[in-house]
């Protein structure tokens, strides 16, 4: 999913690195879309994930099972999103996961933020709460 606004990594009060917006967004504005020249679709039991024990944990770490279509690994820095229940950005279309917007107006240096649940089946089925603990079956 190429990023589609200018954006950094740092240090996340969330959880480990974060994404953060480098210059202000307005709500509605595309941030991020689905591009098959970047990111990856796989099926859960694809070869590469035997083969390369790291692409494994990547999935593992950045993954997301995408209800009926495979699992997606990004291959940008949009793997570095982090949940919040309250999220900056969201799906344009509801129906649509390959494409997403400002939710609300994004100030320059704040973290974007995106709603597992709202993405990523498995996320949704454990509740983001007991995903995020690692404690989802």
């Amino acid at each position: 999913m190429p990023l589609l606004i200018a954006t950094r990594l740092a240090s996340s009060p969330i959880h480990g690195l974060g994404l953060f917006a480098e210059e202000a967004v307005a709500a509605g504005t595309p941030v991020w879309a689905f591009d098959a020249r970047i990111d990856r679709l796989l099926e859960p039991d694809d070869a590469v994930l035997t083969d390369f024990p790291q692409v494994a944990r990547l999935i593992d770490f950045h993954g997301c099972v995408i209800e009926g279509v495979g699992v997606l690994l990004p291959g940008d820095d949009a793997r570095f999103l982090n949940h919040a229940d309250g999220p900056s950005i969201g799906r344009a279309d509801p129906g649509d996961w390959r494409r997403f917007v400002a939710r609300r107006d994004i100030a320059a240096g704040e973290e974007i933020t995106c709603n597992y649940e709202d993405i990523c089946a498995d996320v949704r089925e454990a509740g983001a709460a007991l995903y995020l603990t690692g404690k989802a079956g």
